[in-house]
Order: C-alpha cells, then structure tokens, then sequence
C-alpha cells in the first residue's frame, strides 16, 4: 500500500500502535522500577513526573525503532525485510513454533540491523530497550487488531519527507521535545530520524 496515498490512515495506525505501547508501558512500569534512575534527577521531577517522562520515551524510542527498521528494509534495503508482507509471510513459513511471535521477531530485526555497518551504532540497545519484555503480549502479539500485521500493507519506501515531517511531529510534538531530549539517557534511534528530517 502506497503510504503518499493513503496519508491520513498511515499517521492514525502508526498513531494507534504508538497509543497501544504507551499505554501497556504506563500499566507494566511504576514508579519504584524508576528509583535508581531517578536518583540523579533528586528535586527535579517527582515521582510521577519522572515516570511520565521515562514512559513517553520510551515509547517514542520504541515506536521510531519500528519505523527505522521498516525504512532500512523497505527504502534503504540495507537488511532482509522482516515486517514488509514478504518479511511476515517468511517468518510464519520457516518459523513454525514461532509463528506469529513478532515480539522476538522484533528482537532479531533490531540486532540484525545492530550488526550492519550503516545503522549499528543506532541500534546498541539502550535503557529504553529494556522495557520492551513488557509488550510481548498487550502489543507486539495481541490477537485483535493487531498493529505489525496492519502495518505490514504499507510500502515505506512510499514514505515521501512530507509525510515523515507530519507523522514526527505528532509522535513528538515539540512541546514534549522540550522535556524529553535532555531527560535521561538519549534514545540515538529518536535522535537519528528528527534530526534527519531537521526537527531536532
């Protein structure tokens, strides 16, 4: 499916899957998880806050990971498609007990493009990356409404700058920009495609 085609339904399911890890990591992540974090910010954020702010993160990192990774199989074409049609339907041929399991399949796209010489120091996992056990089920390989297989029908060599300018900027709006890019550890994946669309 033609991505420039079909802009506004591309931007509300990247939205929808960005909305469903939000909200898995909010409920999976509290505030006593974020202590030894937190420890270096003391009298800056409450507890609360801190949290709020490690989960938008986080979910921004992981969101834009999926994105780079569609780019870097669809557009840059630097690694074998994973989670394109053809990606999908290969995993599900040649990994029977495992079929359907886009968790770890997300899992050995990431270090897949880890090993390449284009985007591997991106993709040296971070803090954010440990947070994604806890998608396995309420995202990643949710039954209903499932977002790797919704979006597995876009083309994302079709993502034109335009668009990618429009879906960014509702990801990481810059209100949260403020907050976030020097809050924590840099996420090098967020960092990568705002600033290779000027947004950062």
């Amino acid at each position: 499916m033609q991505i420039n085609e079909n802009k506004p339904k591309f931007i509300d399911d990247i939205l929808n899957f960005r909305n469903d890890i939000h909200e898995s990591l909010d409920s999976h992540i509290n505030s006593t998880q974020l202590e030894e974090e937190r420890n270096n910010y003391q009298g800056k954020y409450s507890k609360e806050r801190f949290k709020e702010y490690f989960v938008k993160k986080t979910t921004l990192h992981i969101i834009f990971k999926y994105i780079l990774i569609r780019i870097s199989e669809d557009l840059q074409k630097i690694v074998n498609p994973k989670f394109n049609k053809e990606g999908i339907i290969n995993w599900n041929e040649i990994s029977k007990n495992y079929r359907n399991d886009y968790h770890r399949l997300f899992s050995i796209a990431s270090e897949d493009i880890r090993r390449t010489k284009e985007l591997g120091d991106i993709f040296t996992p971070c803090i954010y990356d440990n947070y994604i056990e806890e998608l396995e089920y309420s995202v990643f390989n949710k039954k209903e409404n499932n977002h790797i297989e919704i979006l597995k029908e876009y083309d994302f060599k079709t993502l034109d700058p335009n668009t990618a300018v429009s879906l960014f900027d509702k990801l990481y709006p810059s209100g949260d920009r403020e907050n976030l890019q020097g809050f924590l550890e840099d996420s090098k994946v967020t960092t990568y495609l705002m600033k290779s669309l000027g947004l950062i």
